[in-house]
């Protein structure tokens, strides 16, 4: 029985700012570590990057988003998920 694959559930996040923005760690462990620009992290991971009024619309299937999603925690960035 062959198996359909499903094209993988594309999720969407909002973080304000915009790609210029350094990322730096802010953990205690790593402080000061930097992760590059929003822009550069987002390239990295094979994020959708849509540039709106004051945010950054990213995009991309949810093990990708999720690593960048980490990125942006550790260096203390707003976000917030799509509706």
């Amino acid at each position: 029985m062959k198996t359909l694959k499903s094209k993988p559930d594309i999720l969407t996040i909002f973080v304000r700012g915009n790609g210029l923005r350094q990322l730096i760690d802010m953990r205690p462990g790593t402080y000061g570590q930097v992760f590059g620009t929003v822009d550069n992290v987002a390239q990295q991971y094979g994020i959708k990057v849509e540039v709106c009024d004051k945010y950054l619309k990213c995009s991309a299937p949810k093990n990708r988003l999720q690593m960048f999603v980490e990125k942006l925690h550790f260096a203390m960035v707003g976000y917030q998920e799509s509706i």
